[in-house]
C-alpha cells in the first residue's frame, strides 16, 4: 500500500478523519489530503517540539492554521481550532496527523490516527 492509500483509505475513508497526512520526522511530507496544504516546515517544527511544551504558548501550526495546543502524551499531540480537531501521532520515522470537523467526535479522529500509528509502529515505521 502507498502512502497515499493510506491517507485516504486508513485515515479519510474511514469517516472519522476529514484530512490527514503522513510526514517523516525530518519535515518531508510522504502522503497528504489534496486540500492539506502543509509545509516541510510545518512539519519540521512539529516533530523538533513534539514531545516539549513549546506548543503551549506558541500553539501547533499545520496548513497554515493555528490550531490551539490542548495536550501531549506518550507520543500522541491534540489541539485545536474552532470546530477542527488536530490529532498527531508519533512513530520511530514519521507523523500521523488527522483532522476532524465537527460533528465527528475527537475521540473517533484519535482512535483511527493512533490505530494506524500502532500499525506503522508495528512495522518499524
Amino acid at each position: 500500500m502507498s502512502w497515499d492509500q493510506y491517507v485516504s483509505k486508513q485515515l479519510v475513508e474511514s469517516g472519522n478523519v476529514k484530512m490527514g497526512a503522513i510526514c517523516g520526522l525530518d519535515g518531508s511530507v510522504w502522503a497528504a489530503s489534496p486540500d492539506l496544504k502543509i509545509t516541510q516546515e510545518e512539519v519540521k517544527t512539529i516533530a523538533t517540539n513534539f514531545g516539549t511544551d513549546n506548543f503551549n504558548t506558541s500553539g501547533v501550526v499545520l496548513s497554515g492554521e493555528r490550531f490551539v495546543f490542548l495536550r501531549a502524551e506518550e507520543g500522541n499531540l491534540r489541539a485545536k481550532k474552532g470546530k477542527k480537531f488536530l490529532h498527531i501521532t508519533k512513530t520511530n520515522t514519521a507523523l500521523i496527523m488527522g483532522i476532524s470537523e465537527e460533528p465527528i467526535q475527537p475521540g473517533c479522529c484519535t482512535c483511527t490516527v493512533e490505530a494506524l500509528g500502532d500499525y506503522l509502529k508495528g512495522l518499524n515505521y
